[in-house]
């Protein structure tokens, strides 16, 4: 039992360590879809939406184009869909679980 606790925490730290790498690569998209108007190091730390921090509709739409090349989906442009692009964190998540 105790090596497979051991298996679960490493694959529990793994998955936290894909999370992280997917934010960091989505914060440097937001910072190049906003044209700078938002740092990597603002979308990395933050807690508002990143439409609080300044990234306008066509800035949204650059980062829906963005994500769906870098990452091979398909961003749901639906209230719900859009929802998940301002949070770095939900949608981090909802990468790596894909």
């Amino acid at each position: 039992m105790g090596a497979e606790l051991d298996q679960r925490s490493e694959e529990a730290g793994a998955v936290m360590i894909k999370d992280v790498a997917i934010k960091e690569r989505l914060a440097a998209l937001v910072a190049e879809s906003s044209d700078g108007a938002i740092t990597v190091e603002e979308a990395m730390a933050t807690t508002v939406p990143l439409t609080a921090l300044g990234l306008t509709s066509i800035g949204q739409l650059r980062l829906v184009d963005a994500i769906e090349s870098e990452f091979g989906v398909e961003v749901d442009l639906s209230e719900e869909g859009l929802e998940l692009l301002d949070d770095l964190d939900r949608l981090a998540g909802h990468l790596a679980g894909r």
